[in-house]
């Protein structure tokens, strides 16, 4: 049996973290937690990374980075650069490091990928983006078999589908819309609310662009990060304006 697939929008293989370059760094403001394989790694590295690595770690309840001042990384250094990747490589970050600012939907016979806007680098280049959205598949292959969707799984996507076609002009409002779709209309896998998670489409909408000017991408690239900030990655606040 063949495994499962991979798709992302076609904009996705154009994401590079700017890293310094970076005004609203990933690296300070959130608790980063330690997935249990690189805690392992970390317990076991050696010299003065694995001290410190050891050393910044809280084990409980679930081990994390204990943050400094203004709630940065321990490994976040004075030009906004992760001491990890410059000593030990990217291959050396906790899962939740290396995957943001992605997000993934599992479907019963593919996995999809996406870019979070709480990323300003991740919201200029979604918002920029001269082409409708359009998912591509990727040269990876998750380690699952593929199952055959479930009615109501192929009637969601082809909602998704229809929604997405529908979506009105183009430019920077239009990709915005296309992304509020794409990232929470397959929610609805889990919990069945469909038409709750079309008005949270509008309603994110409707916030996002309250006040923008209809020209600045990057004043609406901004609006759009600081609602991925606070409402996308908080699941009360979200479950707020899913229920208003």
């Amino acid at each position: 049996m063949c495994a499962m697939k991979v798709f992302a929008p076609d904009y996705y293989s154009g994401f590079r973290c700017t890293a310094g370059a970076c005004r609203h760094t990933c690296c300070a403001g959130w608790e980063i937690d330690v997935d249990p394989e690189a805690l392992q790694r970390y317990r076991a590295m050696e010299g003065p990374l694995g001290e410190k690595l050891r050393r910044c770690i809280a084990p409980a309840p679930e081990p994390h980075f204990i943050l400094g001042g203004q709630e940065r990384c321990p490994f976040l250094n004075e030009g906004n650069l992760c001491e990890i990747i410059l000593q030990a490589g990217e291959d050396a970050l906790c899962q939740i490091c290396a995957d943001h600012p992605r997000f993934r939907n599992y479907w019963s016979d593919r996995i999809e990928i996406g870019l979070g806007m709480a990323c300003e680098e991740a919201a200029r280049l979604i918002l920029e983006s001269p082409r409708p959205l359009r998912l591509v598949p990727l040269p990876e292959e998750a380690g699952e078999q593929p199952t055959v969707p479930s009615e109501e799984e192929t009637e969601l996507r082809s909602c998704r589908d229809r929604l997405l076609a529908s979506v009105p002009g183009d430019g920077p409002a239009a990709r915005l819309r296309e992304y509020l779709i794409y990232r929470h209309l397959a929610d609805a896998l889990y919990d069945g609310r469909v038409e709750e998670r079309i008005r949270l489409v509008d309603r994110a909408f409707e916030r996002i662009t309250e006040g923008w000017d209809g020209q600045s991408v990057q004043d609406l690239a901004e609006k759009a990060r600081v609602f991925s900030n606070e409402v996308e990655y908080d699941d009360e606040k979200l479950e707020q304006l899913l229920t208003e």
